[in-house]
């Protein structure tokens, strides 16, 4: 035998190894579109929010789906400092962690992101820097409705979110999930960097 011949036998043994491995993955978000779905319609209709905030930049003369709006619940320990909000164009401070609905092993929710390390600290987080329009509709929609030193929960439809496209650790067709303190905001001079 000859050396292909070898390379042969061990290519074929390799793939009726792989093929005859039994698959254990549990499927992380198993219909996830639908889940998503379903639960934001029902959130939209329960009327357990604070506020249902329609996207900054939808006209009023267009009629708005249920999907065009972001709820918020104003968290017990939130006073707004001033009657001031920011800007589409401002620069935000802020301290937040975003989260999806519950999944196959993340059961209160899988956190992808956060500006601090837990435990919450006011006096010890350091607040994080975001352009207003640089992030996705639904956040930026509710930035905009923010007073400083005001504490919400906000949950923002996929269609408001990332879509139809997976972003990073991010499934297509997620809720987002955002606790959002509102810590500073201003407007971006030229060269000022974020």
């Amino acid at each position: 035998m000859n050396i292909k011949h070898y390379i042969l036998v061990g290519l074929s043994l390799l793939a009726l190894a792989s093929c005859s491995e039994k698959s254990d993955a549990v499927e992380e978000y198993p219909d996830w579109k639908n889940k998503n779905e379903q639960f934001f319609e029902a959130a939209y209709l329960s009327g357990d929010y604070d506020l249902k905030l329609r996207k900054y930049s939808l006209k009023e003369e267009v009629a708005a789906k249920s999907t065009e709006y972001v709820l918020v619940e104003k968290l017990v320990d939130s006073e707004p400092l001033d009657d001031e909000t920011p800007y589409l164009t401002d620069t935000v401070q802020i301290h937040y962690v975003g989260s999806l609905l519950p999944s196959t092993t993340y059961t209160t929710g899988y956190e992808f992101d956060k500006s601090y390390i837990d435990p919450f600290n006011i006096v010890t987080a350091v607040p994080r820097k975001f352009a207003v329009n640089a992030v996705v509709p639904g956040f930026a929609t509710a930035l905009l409705q923010m007073h400083r030193g005001e504490h919400w929960r906000v949950t923002i439809p996929y269609q408001l979110g990332y879509g139809t496209s997976a972003n990073g650790a991010i499934p297509a067709y997620s809720t987002l999930i955002f606790e959002i303190r509102l810590e500073d905001f201003w407007t971006k001079k030229q060269g000022d960097r974020y």
